[in-house]
């Protein structure tokens, strides 16, 4: 696997203007659904004594989604919002990420994920900044993580994250299955290109066509609370 070049530009001009295009923006304002074990399934092996899921309203950062978690080591959090089913072929997210210092010194890692379900296909095209080490995105199929040679560098503090992504209509050339392009991240306004595909997987039995946005926090082997405010959320597709 490889990139082919980091640069900067405006965010605009990333998005074609079509007539199918849905924007599905301040998601931040609306309900998130938490998952954490041993109800849910957000990998990692603790079950956490505390779980934070709220808006901020006007305490600071005001108009936030506040998402934090104790526990014992290696425990994780993850929530989703769910936006729709969608035909879309390409996916744009973006947000803003405050990460206090506690929790930067005590993540494992910091997930961003954009999904679509289109029966019998489950795309989830994952991502996850592993502190200390480089970002890794997700094959479906095989339910493994993929190194790529980006390194995570979200220090404490105010962070810009986007994901720009896409599938193509009728292809199954991934091991039988639809392709999952993974095409751009923008960290900060500085954007990489990449050249990475991954399968996508099947659908689990009873789950309908839907589509929308995954934040998780994985706590590290230090086993201290970790505490996360997300702003500005948006998920495009067109």
């Amino acid at each position: 696997m490889k990139f082919f070049f980091t640069y900067a530009f405006a965010f605009i001009s990333l998005i074609p203007i079509t007539q199918s295009q849905t924007f599905n923006t301040n998601m931040e304002n609306k309900s998130w659904t938490v998952c954490v074990n041993p109800n849910c399934a957000p990998g990692g092996n603790g079950i956490p004594t505390k779980v934070v899921d709220q808006f901020t309203g006007s305490n600071w950062p005001i108009a936030s989604l506040e998402i934090g978690l104790a526990g014992p080591p290696w425990t994780n959090l993850l929530v989703w919002q769910k936006v729709g089913a969608t035909n879309a072929n390409s996916f744009a997210s973006e947000q803003d990420v405050y990460i206090p210092k506690a929790t930067a010194q005590g993540a494992q890692a910091f997930e961003f994920d954009i999904f679509a379900f289109n029966s019998p296909y489950e795309f989830m095209f994952g991502s996850q900044c592993v502190v200390d080490g480089y970002w890794w995105i997700w094959d479906q199929l095989h339910s493994q993580w993929i190194v790529t040679t980006l390194p995570c560098q979200l220090a404490a503090g105010w962070h810009h994250i986007q994901w720009f992504v896409h599938r193509v209509p009728g292809d199954t050339t991934c091991d039988g299955y639809p392709c999952e392009h993974y095409d751009l991240l923008g960290v900060d306004y500085v954007y990489t290109k990449f050249n990475l595909t991954e399968p996508a997987g099947p659908i689990p039995q009873g789950w309908g066509n839907d589509s929308g946005l995954n934040l998780q926090l994985d706590m590290s082997a230090s086993g201290a609370p970790l505490t996360e405010y997300v702003r500005h959320i948006n998920l495009y597709e067109w």
